[in-house]
């Protein structure tokens, strides 16, 4: 994958997409937040710079995670964010590596990236079955796959939660393992989603209660 490839992707799945790219072609992922660039034009002109410049460098793929306000379309009233995205336009145009961007607004993106999108992926709500696989991936990882059973993550999958929601888990169920000086297990993990998925619902019926 030499060159200069740019990415757009959208929906459910986008930074695990980036991760496992970066993975299979054996390359590091520098991974970048929007609010980590800026939101003045002339401190975004400066952030990029560094960050496509060490890129370079390292030969990594760039990731900008959540970059919907670099990407909105530009209007005749807003004159700062017209900067900020005619800033943006001018990094990506002349970067020559491997660009991953993430929106989840891709209906109010600005024209002018189209015809500098290369790729463009649209991730729908993932199924059990693609759930099944990720949490796999990453029970393998973390070396617990003898001990958790095809059945056991299956019922981890049939959790309303996406790609980063299962990684966070995953990690957040390890951590607690191993402050209990134990092997990661299924408990472990149905422990770590119960609590998430608690404090989810009580968030919810908090902004609903604000909102009446």
């Amino acid at each position: 994958m030499e060159g200069r490839d740019f990415w757009l992707m959208t929906r459910l799945g986008k930074t695990f997409s980036a991760e496992a790219t970066s993975e299979h072609v054996r390359r590091p992922l520098y991974v970048v937040g929007a609010s980590d660039l800026g939101t003045e034009s002339i401190f975004l002109d400066t952030a990029l710079e560094r960050v496509f410049e060490l890129a370079t460098t390292w030969k990594a793929i760039v990731l900008i995670d959540e970059a919907d306000v670099f990407l909105q379309q530009r209007t005749l009233h807003d004159l700062r964010r017209n900067a900020m995205v005619a800033t943006f336009l001018r990094h990506v145009e002349y970067y020559r590596g491997i660009l991953f961007l993430t929106t989840n607004r891709v209906k109010a993106f600005d024209e002018a990236f189209l015809s500098r999108i290369h790729v463009a992926l649209y991730f729908r709500d993932l199924s059990t079955d693609s759930k099944m696989q990720i949490w796999e991936a990453f029970i393998r990882k973390l070396g617990a796959l003898d001990v958790i059973t095809p059945q056991q993550i299956k019922m981890l999958a049939e959790r309303n939660i996406n790609g980063r929601q299962i990684k966070n888990a995953s990690k957040t169920a390890q951590s607690l393992a191993i402050g209990k000086g134990e092997r990661l297990s299924f408990t472990h993990l149905k422990e770590t989603l119960d609590a998430m998925e608690e404090f989810t619902k009580g968030f919810e019926n908090m902004k609903m209660s604000m909102d009446l």
